[in-house]
């Protein structure tokens, strides 16, 4: 005669069935279902990537932008450090000057230093001249939050063009009011073909 085996969880189960898994069932369920929506989110990732041409394929384009971050002033404490690739967005339906396109690759660091805005702004060219950026006028063409002090392009594979750029935050505008030091934004943005502002 058997003895029903007692799980520690629960009651005792009955005798021949091996297979039967113990424990909390709840727990198998609810990781199915997380794996089961991660590769759905997956999917539906990479379809909307394949229906679209353009964009940034396999993140080169975020890659070869990523060393921007180390043009950061020696001393300087980096706040936080944004890398986003391309994404695609649909053209607003209540906007009839919007369209359809894929979004910038864009690192954006966040540092604040108390040296000079003449110290910083050279010691970031010097840094970025060694990665292969050119300097240039700054434009203020509303892509960045506050008018850039000083600017650099690149001829970057991958993109119809690249910008690197570097601007102080004024003190009421500040992501770190209130404590010694200004706040200072280096970015770098890449356009991919394909690119498109979608004007919401």
């Amino acid at each position: 005669m058997s003895v029903p085996v007692k799980d520690e969880d629960g009651p005792s189960s009955p005798p021949g069935r091996p297979w039967q898994v113990r424990g909390r069932p709840g727990r198998v369920v609810i990781a199915l279902g997380v794996v089961l929506l991660l590769v759905i989110g997956l999917t539906a990732f990479a379809i909307s990537r394949s229906k679209h041409s353009g964009g940034d394929p396999g993140g080169a384009v975020l890659r070869a932008l990523s060393p921007v971050t180390n043009a950061v002033p020696s001393g300087s404490t980096v706040l936080d450090t944004h890398r986003d690739d391309a994404v695609w967005s649909p053209a607003c339906p209540d906007n009839p000057y919007g369209r359809a396109g894929w979004s910038g690759v864009e690192v954006l660091t966040i540092f604040k230093s108390t040296d000079t805005v003449q110290h910083i702004v050279s010691t970031v060219g010097m840094a970025l001249e060694a990665q292969g950026w050119t300097p240039t006028l700054p434009v203020d063409d509303a892509a960045w939050q506050y008018t850039p002090l000083a600017e650099w392009t690149r001829s970057l594979s991958g993109t119809t063009s690249a910008k690197a750029v570097v601007f102080q935050y004024p003190q009421g505008g500040s992501p770190s009011p209130g404590t010694p030091g200004s706040v200072w934004m280096l970015g770098a943005e890449g356009k991919t073909p394909g690119y498109a502002l979608p004007g919401c």
